[in-house]
């Protein structure tokens, strides 16, 4: 019995190592692996190339046709060169505005990779490049938001993963917020 239950917390506890950093149903993020759990580094070298990945993760569907999604970078960034997972993908859109059909279906599964882009980061003082995703223009759907081609044509708008907000990045910085000190009288004044 003993070794029953040392078995399955060791298969809970690698099987929950390697979960996504976004755990709802399709959602599409960039990130920097092929597992969806990096969407920001940091000490990134000057003039150096990183690779970055477009992935839809937790689909609900089996088959991918095609799909829509943009970005924004900002920053001191150039993105060299993009390349698609389907050997069969044709984009008639543009590197950041990627309107892709494929020839056969992309198999899913909880991270689908789409697209890896290879980008230069060209700052020798660590400034940040920030990716925002987004929809394309024009968009099939809604140009907020990226869109997936299904079966029979079926489109759907997909959501902008969770690690996406405030943005995937190279050297990005998080805000700090100032904190005041204060009593519990002083607060609890605030909501009499």
């Amino acid at each position: 019995m003993k070794k029953l239950i040392v078995l399955m917390l060791t298969l809970f506890v690698a099987t929950s190592a390697f979960a996504i950093v976004d755990p709802d149903a399709d959602m599409m993020g960039l990130y920097f692996d092929m597992d969806a759990d990096i969407p920001q580094i940091t000490g990134v070298a000057p003039y150096s190339t990183e690779m970055m990945y477009l992935v839809i993760t937790n689909p609900t569907f089996e088959e991918l046709f095609g799909f829509e999604a943009g970005y924004l970078m900002e920053g001191p960034g150039q993105v060299l060169n993009t390349v698609f997972a389907n050997p069969q993908a044709l984009n008639v859109g543009s590197a950041d505005n990627m309107i892709v059909g494929f020839g056969s279906p992309t198999l899913t599964s909880d991270v689908t990779l789409l697209a890896t882009i290879s980008v230069l980061y060209m700052s020798a003082t660590n400034e940040p490049v920030k990716f925002t995703l987004r929809g394309t223009n024009p968009s099939s759907v809604d140009p907020a938001f990226p869109v997936v081609l299904l079966a029979n044509g079926a489109e759907i708008g997909f959501g902008l993963s969770a690690s996406d907000g405030p943005a995937s990045g190279i050297n990005l910085v998080e805000d700090v917020v100032a904190t005041q000190a204060t009593s519990f009288d002083n607060l609890k004044s605030l909501y009499r």
